[in-house]
């Protein structure tokens, strides 16, 4: 059986009607379950505004019939008979529980006709008390079973001093509630004696009830539970089907028109138009139909392929590697292969089309994707999934061969990228799954590696692999928040270790150290932030900063030729522009360039030695001094150290700090002390804490140390202090 194009249309339209009903249907579950909430939720704040004004003017009654009862009694006076009064009085007024008069005698000894109790006992008072009930006061108690409000107050009584209490049931306003509401309610004897009233005949089930508390701070408190009247899904239904009908039946109508305008008579002209051609010998007609078959056939192939291609990079888009993943992991099942699932983010692209613009950032993402291709193998898949993010499947015999592509891939992709005779420094974060050891399935090898790549933008190093450390470093983030607003807010300081002369004990210069002005933040790695600002395009700034503060403590500290000593970042030395970054500062702030030592770890020089060594050959022409800093820690070598215009070693904490307790770091020093005088260098030895340490390197004919036994960083205001009293014939013979 064939089924037309018209018939299939008007049966498509007719399902999609019929998933729209469905769908109203089942939203008007859940519109009914809302409203029915917030009914629930209005009409108990109503009746609870109305029980606490019924309450309020409870106590006003209450109130209003004490006065009324001083007036009787005062009137009538003593020789009236009280029994008589009362019993009149509670014939009118049943409401009331009780009303006692507490006079008292020449001794000042109650006397009381009370035959009901109330809140207050009247055996207990004494004639001074009548000072406390100047005024009425009200007070609510338990009796029992039964809750009471009671008022007190003074009465007088042939012109001689009593007290009039009048009791009332508390909620006896709970009528007055059902006159007005009609909600009749019935007192249900709870266990543990908790006062409860329920609306009569609203069923058992306490869901659909709206729960009302009443009482006060005296322990006199009830529960009030009255029914929640919800509308029913068949009179919501009935009230909107009609319209529903009518708006879905004129939807499908208009459809269906547009459906048959547009569509389906074209398509049902050109069927026609194909069958007679088809049977046609080839001929003028034939030949006239064949270009445009072609046309139409290369138009849908391009039209697959895009559906297959990221537009920007001509990448995999997800929908192809997602497939591509999906039979890895079924082979994966069958042979026992390995892969490993990378999601890599891509950061700097987002700043550069900010302020570079799209194209440029387009461009960017083009070359990073060409860059990743010539990186990975045949058998790799390589995709985009979005912005910034591409994905990776690699197939890997063992971990250590996987450690080595992946670190391949990063550093392919964190480089600097010509583009238009500009350079761009870009990053990147790579998160990584592994199948089969963390997950058999897609979602959670996708799942997993993404959770990877979070860890990596939290942490302290750009890749990651799913579960591999024991605890989850989340500080990462608002750290590098707390920087941004630290830069902004001028929240940073330096602080100040002097380096001082082991011949002369004179301070030769001061190292600036970066430091928090919160307290709080003084617990955190100094090292860990700068680590982290180098990976989130904030060592720029940081390092500007530095550099500004240093210049301006020494002009504004007023000590003559002080000099500073600047510790730079690697990402710094690959800067060209550094060296007028500095000369800006020294000009701003009237330096002499002698005063600024710029130091440089050993490690960062091997990065890219030949860029390096020509920004600090620049340096070094204006007339900085330059020093290697924690030297012994990296790879650097004898040729490096001749081409460098160095000046000082500062040999590393780590091999000094011990030196009179263990050979082998004593025998490493001296080496390296005797190495840099053969270069004619000077050694500045860090770690300097103890005086043993102290009298081993000036024996070793160290040039400088530095370390707690000498001085612990000053704060800026206190380094003229030190430095007034930088001769210091006594410094080996008594610590500071």
């Amino acid at each position: 059986m064939k089924l037309g194009i018209g018939t299939f249309g008007v049966s498509l339209l007719g399902g999609l009607a019929g998933i729209l009903f469905g769908a109203w249907c089942v939203s008007l579950l859940f519109v009914l379950d809302a409203l029915d909430r917030r009914q629930a939720e209005t009409g108990a704040r109503h009746l609870q505004v109305q029980l606490s004004q019924l309450e309020q003017r409870h106590h006003q009654w209450l109130q209003s019939q004490y006065y009324l009862l001083t007036s009787l009694i005062e009137t009538a006076g003593a020789e009236h008979d009280f029994h008589p009064l009362m019993l009149e009085y509670y014939r009118r007024n049943p409401e009331i529980w009780a009303v006692n008069l507490v006079r008292f005698d020449a001794d000042g000894k109650p006397v009381s006709r009370a035959n009901k109790p109330g809140c207050r006992q009247p055996q207990r008072l004494r004639r001074d008390d009548i000072a406390e009930f100047l005024e009425p006061a009200l007070l609510a108690c338990r009796v029992g079973d039964k809750a009471l409000l009671e008022i007190a107050g003074p009465a007088n009584v042939d012109d001689r001093p009593a007290l009039l209490l009048v009791s009332v049931d508390y909620f006896g306003f709970l009528d007055e509630f059902t006159a007005v509401t009609g909600r009749r309610l019935q007192r249900i004897f709870a266990d543990g004696g908790e006062l409860r009233f329920e609306e009569i005949d609203t069923g058992g089930d306490a869901a659909g009830r709206i729960r009302l508390v009443l009482g006060n701070r005296d322990g006199v408190d009830a529960e009030v539970l009255v029914a929640h009247r919800a509308p029913g899904f068949g009179e919501v239904f009935g009230g909107h089907l009609v319209w529903l009908a009518l708006s879905l039946t004129l939807a499908l109508l208009v459809a269906t028109a547009l459906l048959y305008r547009g569509l389906i008579t074209p398509l049902e002209r050109l069927a026609e138009a194909m069958r007679e051609f088809a049977g046609a010998e080839r001929g003028a007609d034939g030949g006239q139909l064949r270009p445009g078959l072609e046309r139409l056939f290369d138009y849908l192939g391009k039209l697959q392929q895009t559906t297959k291609r990221d537009p920007v990079t001509g990448l995999n888009n997800r929908i192809i590697f997602e497939d591509r993943l999906a039979q890895a992991i079924l082979e994966g099942k069958r042979s026992g292969r390995l892969y490993a699932l990378l999601l890599v983010d891509l950061r700097g692209v987002d700043e550069v089309a900010q302020h570079q613009g799209q194209y440029i950032a387009d461009t960017l993402l083009r070359l990073a994707a060409e860059y990743l291709r010539l990186s990975l193998r045949e058998s790799d898949n390589l995709a985009r999934f979005e912005r910034n993010l591409f994905a990776l499947l690699i197939e890997f015999d063992d971990r250590d061969q996987l450690g080595t592509l992946v670190e391949k891939i990063y550093l392919t992709l964190a480089r600097p990228y010509q583009v238009h005779g500009r350079e761009f420094d870009l990053g990147a974060l790579i998160g990584v799954a592994i199948y089969p050891d963390h997950a058999l399935a897609a979602d959670d090898l996708y799942q997993h590696a993404s959770e990877a790549l979070a860890l990596a933008e939290l942490g302290d190093w750009p890749i990651r692999y799913f579960r591999e450390a024991d605890e989850t470093d989340t500080s990462g983030f608002s750290l590098i928040q707390a920087l941004r607003r630290a830069l902004k807010r001028d929240e940073l300081k330096l602080v100040y270790q002097p380096v001082v002369d082991l011949v002369s004990h004179e301070t030769v210069y001061f190292e600036a150290l970066l430091r928090w002005k919160d307290p709080a933040r003084q617990e955190l790695s100094i090292e860990r932030t700068i680590r982290l600002a180098e990976r989130n395009h904030l060592i720029k700034p940081l390092t500007n900063w530095i550099i500004d503060a240093a210049c301006r403590f020494i002009r504004d500290c007023g000590i003559f030729n002080l000099r500073v000593g600047i510790n730079l970042s690697m990402i710094d030395l690959h800067d060209r522009q550094l060296p007028m970054r500095i000369e800006t500062c020294l000009s701003k702030y009237q330096v002499k360039p002698s005063q600024v030592v710029i130091e440089i770890t050993e490690g960062q020089i091997m990065q890219d030695p030949d860029e390096v060594i020509e920004v600090l050959a620049h340096l070094g022409v204006m007339g900085l001094s330059l020093s290697i800093d924690d030297f012994g820690t990296g790879q650097a070598t004898l040729t490096y150290l001749k081409e460098l215009p160095v000046e000082k070693l500062k040999i590393d904490q780590s091999f000094v700090r011990d030196i009179d307790t263990n050979p082998d770091d004593q025998l490493i020093v001296r080496a390296t002390i005797e190495l840099a005088h053969t270069l004619d260098l000077k050694v500045v030895a860090e770690g300097a804490e103890t005086l043993a340490v102290c009298e081993l390197l000036a024996e070793m004919q160290c040039d400088y140390a530095q370390g707690y036994y000498l001085c612990r960083p000053l704060e800026a205001e206190r380094v003229a202090d030190w430095h007034a009293s930088s001769v210091k014939p006594d410094l080996f013979r008594k610590g500071r």
